[in-house]
């Protein structure tokens, strides 16, 4: 009966090892934001419509309807040319949450 028992508990306590230390390598593990899965990359180009100091709008075809798309400009944003409404652009941009950020901007000359 003595024997059973610590067979018993070897095998338990052998089988709780692997789950332990898989347990600690996930909690050592820095936290990530849910949203970073969320990042989507795309390109568009259509005409210019609106600057402002830290975005801008471009108007594109979807669908043959017009959609205006905003995109915001930060420290990481690539721009060739000089934005201004009615010029044409194709702009690289990664969607975060809900925002459109320009990743690279490049202005065709008119």
């Amino acid at each position: 009966m003595r024997i059973r028992t610590i067979l018993m508990l070897a095998i338990l306590f052998s089988a709780g090892l692997p789950v332990a230390g898989w347990s600690e390598a996930r909690a050592s593990q820095p936290f990530s934001s849910p949203y970073r899965w969320a990042t989507q990359t795309g390109s568009v180009s259509g005409k210019i419509s609106a600057v402002g100091t830290d975005s801008f709008s471009v108007d594109v075809q979807k669908s043959q309807e017009p959609v205006s798309l905003k995109f915001l400009i930060d420290d990481h944003t690539q721009i060739d040319g000089k934005l201004k409404v009615g010029a044409t652009a194709t702009v690289d941009y990664r969607t975060e949450d809900v925002n459109n950020f320009a990743v690279r901007v490049v202005v065709h000359p008119s």
